[in-house]
């Protein structure tokens, strides 16, 4: 998996920058050394949050409503 730096045409097709294409290990050597190409990094995977609030399940204190104030 390679990320694309600057726009060009790779694998026969035209990738833009930004894009994260799979190619041939020979075109990915030419490409790295244009610098059009670099290895792309694996993303580490997003650890999956509770964000229940004010349920039986949840861990959060419970939510404090707004109160109206008093008149004098």
């Amino acid at each position: 998996m390679y990320l694309v730096l600057k726009s060009t045409v790779a694998a026969g097709k035209r990738v833009s920058a930004g894009d994260v294409i799979e190619l041939s290990v020979d075109e990915a050597n030419e490409l790295l050394a244009m610098g059009r190409v670099e290895p792309a990094k694996e993303k580490p995977k997003a650890e999956i949050a509770d964000r229940s609030v004010s349920l039986e399940s949840s861990d959060a204190p419970a939510v404090k409503t707004r109160t109206r104030k008093k008149k004098a």
